[in-house]
């Protein structure tokens, strides 16, 4: 069934739409946005399929292909596409840096010690929590709820894209960052939700291939 954008809001980002802050792209979509710290960053994930100057993306799929997946999760981006001069984010906007990130971490608690590792990181603060919106069939339940989308980030495991196919919707979210890491390779952020995980309290700082389709966040400039 493809929802529209109302029943979707109802059932979908109830809770994600009774923030009141938001800004709006080219294309005219509209996203709520959350300060955290000195920050301001979209609550939910990027859906444009155009670049600041109306030239079209070349990626931007909705995990799945399926229609109702794009207001829950937003759009797929290659890297290319995310560093593009062009700029993928709504004016006043980029996406999130390698260091905004890093910003981000340290403000909901990240030890100094971790913030610059690659690998999981946070644990023992549960940050990976922090940003997670809660799953229904996840394992936030056995949690302390308190903690669970502390910071109204609303992060959500909308998966990849990898060569043609969709993997790991419901178990992993990566955020690309803005920030390469070599010629082939850029900086990423992963959050794990699946029960078995043992990382899903904390945040992956890594590399990854730059012809994988990731989810994109925006920090206001």
């Amino acid at each position: 069934m493809v929802l529209t954008a109302t029943t979707s809001a109802n059932d979908i980002n109830n809770a994600l739409y009774q923030l009141e802050d938001s800004v709006q792209d080219k294309e005219g979509n509209r996203y709520r946005t959350v300060t955290i710290g000195d920050q301001v960053w979209l609550a939910e994930g990027l859906r444009s399929t155009k670049f600041q100057d109306g030239s079209a993306v070349s990626s931007g799929v909705i995990p799945k292909d399926e229609e109702a997946n794009l207001l829950k999760y937003g759009r797929l981006y290659s890297w290319h596409d995310v560093a593009d001069e062009r700029k993928l984010c709504p004016e006043g906007w980029r996406v999130a840096t390698d260091e905004d990130w890093k910003t981000l971490e340290r403000t909901i608690g990240m030890p100094e010690e971790e913030l610059h590792q690659e690998g999981w990181r946070g644990k023992d603060q549960e940050l990976g929590l922090q940003l997670k919106e809660a799953q229904a069939d996840g394992p936030f339940k056995k949690v302390d709820q308190s903690l669970v989308n502390k910071h109204n980030f609303f992060a959500r495991p909308a998966g990849v894209k990898w060569n043609g196919w969709y993997i790991t919707e419901g178990a992993y979210t990566e955020f690309w960052t803005a920030s390469s890491a070599s010629e082939s390779k850029g900086i990423i952020r992963t959050l794990a939700y699946a029960w078995w995980n043992t990382h899903t309290g904390e945040i992956r700082r890594a590399t990854s291939s730059k012809g994988y389709m990731f989810s994109v966040r925006c920090v206001r400039i």
